[in-house]
């Protein structure tokens, strides 16, 4: 037998045609058994578990063409089977193809010029349906692969952004709702040196990188806010590190980075790309926009920064654009539907996370294609 070619089984009760169609096919390389029915075929494919392909004929005592397809089949073997039939029995041999043979094959006078060629196209189409089998299965267990990375990112992610924010004079609420994909929003907040730092981001796009650059960013803006208490000194210093890291990827980090001075009540903020900061104040509004570039473009980037007095009863609402671009089923975007929401709302941060939230759901219909983080602060007596 030629290397790559297969082993074939003739099931035919006629002695010469079987001879006949083994003599050809061996010629032509393949290694070729013989049997006289049905029953002989599966005795002889159990004995040879490597058979290739099946060339039988349809009418035969004990077990017929049928009976041998529907057998085969019910042993889950998926060995081509090639029928042999006469000019009057065409719609048997549709009948055979829809119970699961492969093709079907004229015996007539040319049948030993045209039994080679049926094999081979039989043999090649086999072929190429096995392959887009296995790239099947290949594309499957690499989405459950992936799926599981994205599973443990998520839990990565959770377990990276802080549970409880305890900071004397303030009252804090968050949330955070990660989307099916794997995302780069964060958030944190803590005390250093008699300042008070709150701090919100979103890495651009969404995989392992992004979640990845999302533990690296918190922690470096963490460890920079133990010493460093201007938001401007600090984001700079943070930039410089993040470009050579991002270099060509094209991702870069939107965040608002805010300190509180207890001595002097001033709050400073800085806002690199992000969205705007909402602060409620009474029956006011007001609204701090981006201050300058988001982080990761270019080393020389610079930012201004807004100072604005905090007082008891202020309550700032941050948040990642998740929320502002989701959508309803008329492709509105929420961003219009913001402020008045949060103008609806009371100033208790836990109340306005939870019904910013609850009207997003209601307007998207829980459909969300972007990690959401919402973060309110109230100011509030020690």
């Amino acid at each position: 037998m030629d290397e790559g070619k297969c082993r074939i089984l003739v099931v035919d009760d006629d002695p010469f045609v079987a001879e006949m169609l083994a003599v050809i096919l061996d010629a032509d390389g393949y290694a070729v058994e013989t049997a006289e029915n049905g029953l002989q075929a599966l005795e002889r494919m159990a004995a040879a578990p490597d058979t290739g392909l099946v060339v039988s004929d349809m009418n035969m005592p004990g077990m017929n063409g049928l009976e041998l397809i529907a057998r085969v089949r019910e042993l889950n073997a998926d060995v081509p089977i090639i029928i042999l039939t006469g000019n009057n029995e065409i719609s048997v041999a549709i009948q055979a193809l829809n119970g699961g043979a492969s093709d079907y094959l004229l015996k007539d006078e040319n049948i030993q010029e045209t039994i080679v060629i049926s094999v081979e196209k039989v043999l090649e189409k086999h072929q190429l349906r096995m392959k887009n089998r296995q790239l099947m299965e290949d594309l499957a267990r690499k989405n459950r692969e992936l799926e599981k990375e994205r599973v443990l990112a998520h839990k990565v992610q959770e377990s990276i952004l802080p549970q409880n924010l305890s900071l004397p004079g303030f009252r804090t609420a968050t949330r955070y709702r990660p989307s099916n994909q794997i995302g780069g929003d964060f958030f944190d907040a803590w005390e250093s040196g008699g300042h008070v730092h709150f701090l919100i981001g979103d890495i651009s796009g969404h995989s392992t990188s992004s979640a990845l650059l999302m533990a690296v960013c918190k922690g470096m803006f963490h460890s920079l806010g133990q010493t460093m208490h201007d938001p401007l000194a600090l984001v700079t210093a943070a930039n410089r590190m993040l470009c050579p890291m991002l270099g060509d990827s094209g991702m870069f980090l939107t965040l608002v980075y805010m300190t509180y001075a207890r001595e002097s009540g001033t709050l400073r903020l800085l806002s690199a790309g992000h969205n705007p900061v909402y602060l409620l104040r009474g029956e006011e509004i007001i609204s701090f926009e981006s201050t300058g570039p988001a982080l990761g473009w270019d080393a020389d980037d610079s930012w201004d920064v807004t100072e604005a007095a905090l007082t008891l009863g202020d309550l700032l609402f941050l948040y990642t654009d998740g929320l502002i671009e989701a959508k309803n089923d008329a492709g509105e975007e929420f961003e219009g539907r913001l402020s008045a929401t949060l103008a609806a709302l009371t100033t208790m941060p836990e109340e306005m996370v939870a019904g910013v939230f609850g009207a997003l759901t209601d307007f998207c219909g829980g459909r969300f294609e972007d990690d959401i983080t919402l973060f309110a602060v109230l100011r509030e007596e020690p």
